[in-house]
């Protein structure tokens, strides 16, 4: 497997060890702080726990964030492998699509050799240019006056009475 990233892979590997030294720290000072207070109701020691419990949940962020930051760079990876394993397959190179492109413009009809004739789906109806329906008609009907009387009050210049 290529691995890339190198640099990014090593800064998601210090946030990510980082990220679990300071949750774990996080949780002794909480207990530290909770057992150090005596004197003091259940509150007051939930209370001095606080802070630890806070760098505690920064240290998980950051562990979350390092792996979306690995799993976006094995993302990238794999798509970079897929679009290689097309182009190896398919043996065209963007110069070679190019190529393809120029060639399919100057005959529309001509198609490269390893590519099938399109298929349509049983249930697709036949198309109709533009000209072979226009002379056959769309089946629509000509559009008609409005009804006399009354008109909306959104198409008429006099404000509603």
């Amino acid at each position: 497997m290529d691995r890339r990233y190198r640099g990014g892979r090593a800064i998601a590997a210090v946030v990510d060890a980082l990220g679990w030294l300071s949750a774990i720290a996080g949780i002794l000072v909480a207990g530290w702080a909770a057992a150090s207070m005596t004197d003091g109701d259940l509150a007051a020691r939930l209370l001095a726990g606080v802070p630890g419990f806070t760098v505690t949940l920064l240290g998980l962020i950051a562990v979350t964030v390092a792996q979306l930051t690995r799993a976006a760079m094995d993302g990238a990876e794999a798509l970079r492998r897929l679009v290689a394993q097309n182009a190896d397959r398919t043996g065209a190179d963007p110069v070679a699509r190019e190529a393809l492109r120029m060639a399919a413009r100057k005959a529309p009809d001509a198609r490269p050799p390893e590519s099938p004739a399109p298929v349509d789906p049983p249930s697709a109806a036949p198309r109709l240019t533009l000209t072979a329906a226009r002379e056959a008609g769309s089946g629509r009907r000509a559009p008609t006056a409005p009804a006399r009387g009354r008109t909306h009050p959104i198409f008429s210049a006099k404000p509603p009475s």
